[in-house]
C-alpha cells in the first residue's frame, strides 16, 4: 500500500496488486470505496474539477497481463492483441503495427501528454472513450477477467451492459482492405467529451456495392452504439442518391442521444447522419 501525498488525494489509499486474481479480490474486498486506475487521465480531469477522490485506488501498473501486444490467428482471420494497459500514444507512434483505423481515432484524442499516460482499457472501461466507436466498427473483442475466468466478449456487448469485470486485451481484426472513416467533434473547453463521434468500416466489390458496412456513432454523454439498421440498408445495395438519403434519415432516427449542457440531441444527430453519408459518398467514388 502506497498513500499519496498531494493535497486533492491525501487520504487515498494506493494498492499496487501484481496479479488479476489480487486485483480483484481488492475490488471485492474495497467495494464502491474504491477504483481500480491505470493511466488515470480520466479520474484527474474529475478532481480537477473538484469531485471527490475515492477513498482506494487500485492500479493495474504492475499486472503483467495487461501489457504488452501481439499477433493471434483465430479461425484463418489474423488478430492483433492490445494489452489493456497499452498507452494510446504507443498506438500512435507504432502505426505500422496497427490498423490505420486505430491510429487515427489515437491521434484524435486529447493531448500528447494525456496520450502519453492514457491506456486503451482506460478509454473503452468508462464507457464514453473516444476509441470506442473505432473499435467498435472494426469488430473488436475484449478479453476480460471476472474473478473466475478469461473469457472473450463482443466489445458492444460489455459497454451494453455496463460490464465491471477486469479489461485484460483488446483484439482487433487485421482486415486492412475495408475502407474506414473516422471524425469527431470537440467542444473548444478542454477535458469535456466530443460532441459527437463517428466511424466506420467497409468492403467496396467490383459491383460498386457495400459489404460487411459497419457503422458507429458516440455522442457525449451518451453510449457508444452500432447503426445496425442503417447497416443494413447499406449492405449489399449500389450507393445512388436516393438509397444515402434513406441512410440520413436512418440514422437520424437510429441514433438516440440525449441533450446536454452543450449540445442538443438534434443537432448530434444531424451532425452524425451528415458526416457519414459524406464519408461514405466520399470512399465509395
Amino acid at each position: 500500500m502506497i498513500r499519496q501525498g498531494t493535497t486533492s488525494l491525501i487520504d487515498t489509499e494506493v494498492w499496487m496488486p501484481t496479479k488479476l486474481m489480487e486485483a480483484w479480490d481488492l475490488m471485492e474486498k474495497l467495494g464502491g470505496t474504491a477504483s481500480v486506475i491505470a493511466g488515470g487521465t480520466l479520474m484527474q480531469t474529475h478532481w480537477a474539477k473538484g469531485f471527490e477522490a475515492p477513498s482506494h485506488l487500485i492500479s493495474l501498473d504492475q499486472v503483467n497481463e495487461v501489457k504488452g501486444w501481439g499477433k493471434e490467428l483465430v479461425n484463418g482471420q489474423s488478430y492483433t492483441r492490445l494489452g489493456a494497459g497499452i498507452t494510446l500514444d504507443f498506438c500512435r507512434q507504432n502505426k505500422e503495427i496497427f490498423h490505420p483505423l486505430l491510429v487515427e481515432a489515437v491521434r484524435n484524442i486529447a493531448a500528447p501528454a494525456v496520450r502519453n499516460r492514457a491506456t486503451i482499457g482506460g478509454n473503452i472501461a468508462n464507457g464514453f472513450g473516444d476509441m470506442i466507436p473505432a473499435l467498435l466498427a472494426m469488430d473488436a473483442e475484449l478479453s476480460v477477467y471476472d474473478g473466475k475466468l478469461v473469457h472473450l466478449q463482443p466489445l458492444y456487448d460489455y459497454i451494453k451492459n455496463n460490464n465491471q469485470s477486469l479489461i485484460i486485451s483488446v483484439h482487433v481484426p487485421d482486415d486492412q482492405t475495408k475502407r474506414f472513416f473516422y471524425k469527431k467533434l470537440c467542444h473548444r473547453e478542454a477535458f469535456t467529451p466530443s460532441v459527437v463521434t463517428v466511424a466506420g468500416t467497409f468492403h467496396l466489390n467490383e459491383k460498386r456495392e457495400m459489404t460487411a458496412v459497419r457503422l458507429a456513432v458516440s455522442g457525449s454523454t451518451t453510449q457508444p452504439q452500432r447503426l445496425y439498421d442503417s447497416e443494413k440498408l447499406l449492405e449489399g445495395s449500389p450507393l445512388t442518391n436516393d438509397q444515402l438519403q434513406k441512410v440520413f434519415l436512418s440514422i437520424d432516427e437510429e441514433f438516440t442521444p440525449s441533450t446536454d449542457s452543450y449540445s442538443t440531441a438534434t443537432y448530434k444527430k444531424s451532425v452524425a447522419a451528415n458526416w457519414v453519408v459524406s464519408e461514405i459518398a466520399r470512399l465509395a467514388t
